[in-house]
């Protein structure tokens, strides 16, 4: 019940006034003391039950926010529309757009226990966060520190998993390269080509990390690091890929000019990649197009040696799963990705962001040396990380996940998983 009457607020990311006002008034509706921050996160406090006093304060915390899109052809406004849901064999579900399970449900779980007497506690504090979706500002990250610094215990309501406790997640930076670049009339006697590749699975640069899912990005480059590695000269016009940083890249493109004498050479390398990326990739990644085709020439293209350095950056940084945690079975540790790049006709420099996911430091520090040294020994700028966000980590003899694990097999039944995810978490 409490759920469905979160659904008839709108709160798509970036406008959390009015759930973030809904539940600022049912704590205050309760008698709950309550607070409503500078950003819109909203805390309330839950006395103990009796004789639960001396209890370690627990927080349960979630997000308010939702990601709101519709159906094609649905007419649903996300910023007044309320959202339709429909309940039926003991599940709530909505047509033609996401019902707001994330994280409403974490939010409505923290409420029933809040006013339940079904439910003993100790004395309890919720945390409702804004935008943990993206957008700006980050309720977590503006959340202030008295909130939580003399809590016992913290409890993120935000899984997808049954049968799971969460204990880790990683942290996220991002490398920027950078170069200036130079650029050339085209002459009479080249040809321009674009190579693009699209309909790749892409998916979450963490979790989905260990996939073995290609990049696009790099496999359009290898064709051109090939021209490099047999001394073929190309001059690159554009660039493109990837849909964001957080994300494998499922498709890009790059329009290059060749003179006419090494249209072959180029339509080679092209047939060549294209027949091993075929037998590494046809089985996971079924009905993707890969082409090469002859289009009108640009007026300009960088020079020869601009074009194979950005292309050799590329190439120099390796993407995918970089070290395995020791901690957690099967949890990729830290790993490096090129999400995106955008470099388009008249672009004067070319910009090339690395991400890089981790729970541990020692990876990050190794990876600030690395990239260092190729920029050094390419002559491009990079941006060192003198300090970087490794995430969160259980604490060593942490006593909540033993409990928790607990309390779920007694009340379910079910065996509970204690892991990591290779993704960022608001804890």
């Amino acid at each position: 019940e409490q759920f469905k009457k979160m659904a008839a607020v709108p709160r798509p990311t970036n406008y959390m006034e009015k759930i973030s006002a809904y539940l600022s008034g049912w704590a205050k509706e309760h008698g709950f003391e309550h607070w409503q921050d500078k950003v819109g996160n909203v805390i309330f406090d839950v006395p103990a039950t009796k004789g639960c006093e001396g209890a370690p304060l627990t927080i349960l915390q979630a997000h308010m926010d939702m990601v709101c899109v519709a159906e094609e052809g649905k007419a649903f406004d996300k910023f007044n529309d309320p959202i339709s849901v429909i309940q039926k064999d003991g599940f709530l579900t909505a047509e033609g757009t996401p019902m707001g399970g994330d994280d409403a449900i974490g939010i409505a779980m923290a409420m029933y226990a809040a006013v339940s007497d079904d439910v003993t506690h100790g004395p309890l504090r919720v945390i409702c966060t804004v935008n943990e979706e993206g957008g700006d500002p980050s309720g977590a990250g503006n959340l202030e520190h008295r909130f939580v610094t003399e809590a016992g215990y913290l409890i993120n309501i935000d899984s997808e998993d049954y049968a799971t406790c969460t204990v880790a997640a990683c942290g996220f930076a991002a490398y920027p390269f950078s170069f200036k670049c130079t650029r050339e009339a085209t002459v009479s006697g080249q040809r321009a080509y674009k190579i693009e590749l699209s309909g790749l699975l892409g998916g979450h640069s963490g979790v989905d990390i260990a996939k073995n899912r290609a990049s696009a990005i790099k496999a359009v480059n290898y064709i051109l690091a090939q021209m490099t590695h047999k001394k073929i000269p190309f001059y690159l016009n554009s660039f493109n890929g990837g849909v964001s940083m957080a994300a494998i890249p499922p498709n890009a493109s790059a329009v290059v000019v060749v003179d006419e004498a090494n249209e072959g050479a180029l339509k080679e390398i092209f047939e060549f990649t294209k027949k091993y990326f075929a037998k590494q990739f046809d089985r996971t990644e079924a009905g993707y197009i890969f082409t090469c085709n002859e289009v009108p020439l640009p007026e300009k293209a960088l020079t020869a040696a601009d074009s194979a350095k950005a292309v050799s950056l590329i190439a120099a940084v390796r993407v995918g799963v970089n070290t395995i945690s020791q901690r957690y079975a099967g949890i990729t540790e830290s790993s490096i990705n090129i999400g995106q790049i955008a470099f388009n006709e008249g672009d004067e420099s070319f910009n090339l962001f690395v991400a890089m996911r981790t729970s541990s430091e020692w990876p990050v520090m190794l990876a600030n040396v690395e990239f260092a040294s190729i920029a050094a020994a390419m002559g491009v700028s990079c941006e060192f990380r003198e300090q970087f966000s490794i995430g969160w980590v259980e604490k060593e003899g942490a006593k909540l996940p033993g409990m928790y694990a607990e309390a779920f097999e007694e009340y379910t039944g079910d065996k509970c998983v204690i892991t990591a995810v290779h993704g960022g978490l608001e804890c």
